[in-house]
């Protein structure tokens, strides 16, 4: 399934770095699409996807996880980054 990760981190540095290392851990098939944005392959649930990034988040951060479906639309998305979106 593909999730979507948004994220305001209030303040930024350590922070981030850890939240930036838990993805590129635990999602080797993933798209830092935006500034504060991933799109990931994963099999876990957006309610578990949200667990895991939580140590790396304080209370004053905002995290959004959700799924996507397959009815998406977009311009200027690489082919890596389509298929991914795709499958």
């Amino acid at each position: 399934m593909k999730i979507l990760i948004a994220y305001d981190l209030r303040l930024l540095g350590s922070r981030y770095t850890r939240l930036k290392e838990i993805i590129d851990e635990h999602f080797p098939n993933r798209w830092h699409c935006f500034d504060a944005s991933y799109i990931v392959s994963t099999n876990l649930d957006a309610n578990q996807v949200r667990d895991l990034l939580l140590p790396a988040l304080s209370v004053n951060d905002c995290l959004l996880v959700s799924e996507l479906g397959n009815n998406w639309a977009g311009i200027g998305i690489s082919e890596k980054n389509r298929l991914l979106l795709e499958h």
